[in-house]
């Protein structure tokens, strides 16, 4: 029971992130390519309950895909709309840094949006009711 209580503290982290992004008012100090960043997060942190929930150690990092491959080596099954959010890791660092930034439109942002949305519905599916078949 340990492990789907931390897993849900993970969870709560993810859903701050969440929050953090689809709350936040675009402005010319505030783009959404910064946003991007707490989708990122989202997803990330996201994958890690996941492994918490089925006790899988992994080290601290950014890595979507290295989340993924141990998912995938510990036999969990991993829907493919929840592996197409793959492709936000690169907002892990890209949009943090002067001269490193990208330039996101608003149908970028809502559709990462939907993407981290399926994610953490997978995720609670699996942690609150012990089953990996959503999809």
């Amino acid at each position: 029971m340990k492990n789907r209580t931390d897993a849900m503290e993970w969870l709560v982290f993810a859903e701050s992130d969440l929050q953090v992004a689809i709350t936040a008012k675009v402005s010319k100090k505030l783009k959404y390519s910064f946003l991007m960043f707490h989708l990122q997060q989202t997803v990330e942190k996201t994958l890690k309950a996941v492994l918490v929930f089925f006790a899988i150690d992994f080290s601290k990092t950014h890595d979507l895909e290295y989340l993924f491959s141990l998912m995938k080596k510990n036999k969990i099954i991993i829907p493919v709309k929840v592996k197409e959010a793959q492709y936000l890791g690169q907002y892990a660092v890209i949009t943090r840094s002067p001269g490193d930034e990208v330039e996101v439109s608003k149908k970028e942002f809502t559709e990462a949006v939907k993407t981290a949305k399926t994610v953490l519905k997978w995720s609670k599916t699996i942690i609150q009711k012990k089953s990996d078949k959503l999809f």
